[in-house]
């Protein structure tokens, strides 16, 4: 059976969190880097995101702004 901390990495791995060319190394295993790596991920993607009314806001008035493609396809002359 593999270490937690072999488990980890290629838990992290799995996730995209390693570099390509990344390799297990074992003084970091020995500082328990990829446990604690891999829960901190885990904490992270379990909190729900967070919007502020102005960011939402500014999403409005850019999708309102838009060009309506429907309305600019149908104008288009067939030819």
């Amino acid at each position: 059976m593999a270490s937690p901390e072999l488990e980890a990495f290629y838990a992290l791995d799995g996730m995209g969190m390693i570099l390509e060319g990344e390799f297990f190394s074992p003084s970091k295993a020995q500082e328990n880097h990829y446990t604690e790596l891999l829960e901190a991920v885990e904490k992270i993607r379990k909190q729900p995101i967070k919007r502020s009314a102005s960011s939402h806001q500014n999403q409005s008035q850019q999708s309102a702004s838009l060009p309506d493609l429907k309305a600019s396809t149908d104008a288009r002359p067939d030819g």
